[in-house]
């Protein structure tokens, strides 16, 4: 059951990742413009700092979420 939520938090950790360096590629390549690359930051960086919080705490097996600071 651990697995599985690791496994579904890397999946969100993985995203995020994947969607601020998309975006900042794609500004770079000047295929979208800045407040795009901007809009997909602001959405995808507080997913990627909670994902990240979580995913360390994973296995830990407390039930708490604990408090990260965000």
């Amino acid at each position: 059951m651990i697995a599985m939520k690791r496994t579904t938090i890397t999946s969100g950790l993985a995203i995020s990742a994947l969607a601020i360096a998309a975006a900042w590629v794609a500004l770079a390549t000047a295929l979208i413009p800045l407040f795009a690359a901007e809009a997909v930051t602001v959405i995808a960086f507080p997913v990627l700092v909670l994902s990240l919080g979580l995913w360390w705490r994973a296995p830990g097996g407390e039930e708490d979420i604990p408090f990260i600071g965000y």
